[in-house]
């Protein structure tokens, strides 16, 4: 597969427009969310403009995921959530398709390692049939070793999720900003929101370069999306940043699992999980850290450390292979 850089496709990034152009639609923010929309209404006839205060998309919460394409059957049912996962399910089999993303259907086991855990997997079946989702099976801890015979033999059962997958975190946004540009939409990158005004037939948004003017804003600014909202005088909602971190285990180790291994949730976390990638490695993550700042990226070691333990826990055989990254 070759892969998309946005680079060279679109190589100034930079929005030419008139001060007196009115776009139907800004799209503020190019995490996946914001690219998925901008592709939705340049499709669709709206002249578009995507808005980003860093100089290439991803370079927020969305560029360090566990790339997991859910079928939404642990969604809180009948919520716009889960109409949302499902029917970006159904966009990515569409998208990918037609742009050649990588798709890997690997199912998903949600695992439970306790009685306690063994308990509550009646409910998350019922929970993911009421959703829509019909591909789901209860397995035995002998059914869930004849698929994973390298995980800890402390699993006690599982619920299999038929269409649980993995895709590739970049290149599908990418593909999304590819088809809306190719549709007429256009990239505004550098250009940081910082005020904005309406004017009863149009927002002024004034950015770090320009003011742009549009008919409808639409706010996908993230982790920065409770900032971007006051801007219209108002605070409806306020964000807490939540740190998740990773370990990615050597491509030697990839072969160790088939499905995606999942934990029974809680009502503060999905849990740590087990996966491959689609570039040949192992990821283990994320955690769940509430956090102040809207900038600390960083690791900590005893975090890492953490997760290692986990990591060797539900898979021990993690321990003859080296971790090359960690995020």
């Amino acid at each position: 597969m070759e892969y998309l850089d946005l680079n060279n496709m679109f190589p100034k990034k930079k929005l030419v427009c008139s001060e007196d152009e009115i776009f139907d639609i800004a799209v503020i923010g190019s995490g996946v969310v914001g690219c998925g929309i901008f592709k939705e209404f340049c499709e669709n006839g709206a002249k578009t403009v995507l808005v980003e205060k860093a100089n290439d998309i991803l370079e927020g919460a969305s560029k360090g995921n566990s790339a997991i394409l859910h079928t939404g059957f642990d969604a809180p049912p009948e919520s716009l959530e889960l109409e949302c996962v499902k029917r970006g399910y159904a966009e990515y089999l569409k998208i990918k398709k037609k742009l050649d993303l990588p798709l890997l259907n690997t199912k998903a086991l949600v695992v439970a390692w306790s009685n306690e855990q063994v308990e509550k997997l009646d409910g998350i079946l019922q929970k993911g049939l009421n959703n829509g989702i019909k591909e789901l099976e209860l397995l035995t801890d002998k059914q869930i070793f004849e698929k994973e015979p390298n995980l800890s033999k402390h699993a006690k059962a599982a619920i299999l999720v038929h269409g649980e997958s993995l895709i590739d975190p970049w290149n599908s946004p990418l593909a999304y900003v590819k088809l809306g540009v190719e549709a007429g939409g256009k990239l505004a990158f550098s250009h940081e929101v910082t005020d904005g005004n309406f004017n009863g037939d149009f927002w002024e948004i004034k950015t770090s370069q320009k003011t742009i003017k549009a008919k409808t804003v639409i706010n996908a600014a993230g982790l920065y999306g409770d900032i971007v909202d006051s801007i219209k005088g108002s605070k409806d909602f306020k964000i807490i940043p939540r740190k998740g971190q990773f370990i990615i285990f050597d491509a030697t180790a990839y072969n160790l699992i088939n499905s995606i291994i999942l934990p029974v949730p809680t009502k503060i976390t999905k849990g740590v999980v087990i996966t491959k990638t689609a570039f040949g490695n192992i990821l283990v993550g994320p955690t769940a850290e509430d956090q102040t700042s809207r900038t600390d990226s960083a690791t900590k070691e005893e975090t890492i450390k953490m997760l290692q333990k986990k990591a060797y826990e539900l898979l021990p055989d993690l321990k003859n292979h080296n971790i090359t990254a960690t995020f």
